[in-house]
């Protein structure tokens, strides 16, 4: 089979959009091309598809459409794969030309690039003209001169930077270390094209493996279980760092901020990674290599099943949660603000995500196209509001498409009385969990139980205790039948979960949402659930006995506040030394403002050895004092939250102390609650919203 770059192309297009007609006219758009181009291809084309037992069919005035059988456009596919070509397309020819110069220390002559590409030097220099806007993005420089060549300069973070987005936007995330294991173990037929080649050439496949092998084993052991897509992409970095520290090309942090990296409890993992990788490739990792792994390990997208990521920057993000909220209500005039899941699940997506943006880490979103294409005025909405909410100058259509499958979940939601148990085995993120979930509850209004689990839980989890199993990725070990669908449901897949149930002789009811039904609603949970939710319920109920309300007069700057309130923590025995406490509590409001916007309030918190055990406090100032705020602002601040928690504090301790500081801002109740509320209101209202929010949490997925 011979094919030109064009028709290939081409051929791509129409298999990426087989089940809807594409117009000849935005085939030519896509390529760049005339329309007589695109006619004149398509005939060489059509007697290709008919060796392959697959036709065009040409509806006038709709457009073109490839026809077949899948097993048809899986040979196609993979004929395509295997065809050795030397001829490639402008985008394809740009990534070969970037992989070359990204791989080279030296300047490459235009003519040697052309020759090796089988293009003129005219076509290059356009091609660099096009990459040129592209480099840029990461802060790299294209140099071009006459007699000395072509190169890429710029720092080794920003390198590393384009070559994991080259990666990330050529390989499929479920799918990549996959096809590299196989590659390696000449288990797969499918030959790996020539561009996928390239750029695998930057990372050795090989110590891919090895890396996936370390990581998996160290995953177990991360507080929360990285998600798929973070997962790969560590991989992936920690195997592009061993290969460049190998070649003496180290990557630089700067002090101050590799000093808070340091004392995160991430660094420890890092530590720990970072020697294993030491004895296994018999190399020395210097610090700032460590703080981009521990960069990684924060910024990445943890997954976990509807908790909050434990955090001391909590109320910062809850503050930054309540104002997206708020502008996609104003924008959709339909109320969000009582949503406490979609408060949550925003609260547990954007902590990473504000960091990854504060850092300038990319995210891939293997969904993009799908959820611009499903959800287009959504996503405006959601732009509009980032735009507004935000403090960032821009963010990218990836994190937004993200936060788009958020709020459509949420104004799509129906809670109903259902009846079975399904499971969705799902690498997208918590999202795109809650996407197709909320799709199958409204669907399929008689399943009582719903469990979103990656891959990587797989092998943990009892598959047999559920009656219908879902899945977004292909799974090769997996001991009983599941039915593989897209994240967002088509009208087919649909059809065919209802085929299946059927088929298994289940039975299928008719919606009823909680509030229309008069009958009670009963709940069920396990032994260990009940025993997590006592254990979790007796840490808070210590936290609230235990709150102290400081009454301070005549207070002029902040340390004149923590000092008196810190030496009578030390005599009630919360803290072991009340000098190192204040330090802490300073050391963090230097950072960035802890007075909450628009708000009397301000959280001060901090993590020590010093602390004995976790507490909260409230320290009531008689004259207001003016204090800096987490938008940069100075706010006059009346009453002073304070966290303060173990350095090694258990997990469920945390977790109750981020509950709380999460609860601050999360509706104008609970800013009023904790602005003037005495300690047996506040008390009340933050043991009752505990035991309220469990409950929701129970009755949905």
């Amino acid at each position: 089979m011979i094919v030109s770059a064009r028709e290939r192309l081409i051929v791509q297009l129409l298999m990426e959009d087989a089940d809807q007609e594409v117009t000849i006219k935005e085939l030519a758009e896509q390529i760049d091309v005339s329309e007589r181009t695109i006619h004149r291809d398509l005939k060489n084309i059509e007697s290709v598809l008919h060796k392959f037992n697959l036709q065009l069919v040409k509806r006038a005035g709709i457009g073109i459409k490839m026809v077949g059988s899948e097993t048809s456009l899986t040979e196609l596919r993979i004929a395509i794969q295997k065809q050795d070509y030397k001829e490639y397309t402008p985008d394809e020819r740009m990534i070969v030309a970037l992989c070359t110069l990204l791989d080279h220390h030296d300047p490459i002559k235009l003519q040697s690039l052309a020759n090796e590409l089988g293009v003129t030097t005219a076509t290059i220099s356009h091609d660099l003209d096009k990459m040129e806007p592209f480099v840029e993005e990461y802060g790299l420089t294209l140099i071009r001169r006459r007699g000395y060549g072509i190169e890429l300069t710029g720092s080794e973070e920003a390198k590393r930077k384009a070559i994991k987005s080259l990666i990330s936007d050529r390989f499929d995330v479920p799918d990549f270390l996959r096809m590299v294991r196989e590659n390696i173990e000449r288990k797969s037929t499918n030959k790996i094209d020539s561009i996928s080649e390239r750029l695998l050439g930057l990372v050795q496949k090989e110590k891919l493996i090895i890396i996936e092998d370390l990581i998996n084993k160290i995953n177990s052991s991360l507080p929360y279980p990285l998600a798929d897509s973070s997962y790969v992409g560590l991989v992936v970095h920690l195997a592009l760092a061993i290969e460049r520290i190998q070649r003496g090309e180290n990557i630089t942090i700067k002090g101050d901020f590799l000093k808070q990296l340091k004392v995160s409890r991430e660094f420890i993992f890092a530590e720990d990674i970072a020697e294993k990788l030491e004895e296994t490739f018999q190399i020395k990792i210097p610090e700032d290599e460590k703080g981009y792994i521990t960069m990684h390990l924060r910024g990445a997208k943890l997954r976990f099943e509807g908790k909050v990521d434990i955090q001391d920057e909590n109320v910062e993000i809850a503050y930054l949660v309540q104002r997206l909220i708020e502008q996609v209500e104003q924008l959709t005039n339909k109320e969000l603000k009582h949503d406490t899941s979609l408060f949550h699940g925003l609260l547990a997506h954007l902590q990473p995500a504000v960091y990854r943006l504060k850092q300038g880490m990319k995210i891939t979103n293997p969904l993009l196209k799908e959820i611009k294409r499903d959800h287009h005025e959504l996503f405006g909405v959601v732009q509009q509001a980032v735009k507004a909410a935000l403090p960032f100058d821009a963010v990218p259509e990836e994190e937004i498409g993200y936060l788009v499958l958020h709020f459509g979940a949420a104004l799509n939601k129906r809670k109903s009385i259902r009846k079975l148990k399904a499971l969705i085995i799902c690498s997208s993120g918590i999202g795109t969990s809650k996407m197709l979930a909320t799709q199958i509850n409204n669907q399929f209004p008689h399943i009582a139980e719903l469990r979103n689990i990656s891959a990587f839980e797989l092998k943990e989890t009892d598959v047999t205790k559920y009656d219908l199993i879902l899945s977004t990725i292909p799974i090769e070990d997996i001991s009983t039948d599941y039915l593989l669908v897209s994240p967002i449901l088509t009208t087919q897949e649909l059809e065919k979960i209802k085929d299946y149930i059927e088929d298994k002789g289940l039975e299928i009811e008719q919606s009823m949402s909680f509030e229309e039904s008069d009958e009670r609603v009963d709940i069920t949970i396990s032994f260990e659930e009940y025993e997590r939710f006592i254990i979790k319920s007796q840490r808070l109920i210590r936290l609230l006995k235990e709150l102290e309300v400081f009454q301070l007069n005549n207070t002029n700057h902040v340390e004149s506040i923590l000092l008196p309130v810190s030496k009578q923590l030390k005599q009630i025995g919360l803290v072991e030394n009340d000098q190192r406490i204040v330090e802490a509590l300073l050391e963090r409001e230097h950072i960035g403002g802890l007075a909450i916007p628009e708000t009397k309030l301000a959280l001060f918190h901090a993590r020590n050895e010093a602390v004995v055990r976790p507490s909260f406090h409230m320290i009531d100032l008689q004259t207001p004092m003016k204090l800096r705020a987490m938008d940069n602002e100075l706010n006059e601040v009346s009453r002073i939250l304070l966290l303060i928690a173990p350095e090694d504090a258990e997990a469920e301790e945390l977790e109750i102390m981020s509950f709380i500081s999460a609860s601050i801002i999360e509706s104008q109740e609970s800013i009023h609650m904790f602005e003037k509320a005495k300690k047996s209101g506040l008390t009340h209202y933050i043991s009752q919203k505990y035991f309220t929010n469990y409950l929701q949490q129970l009755r949905s997925v």
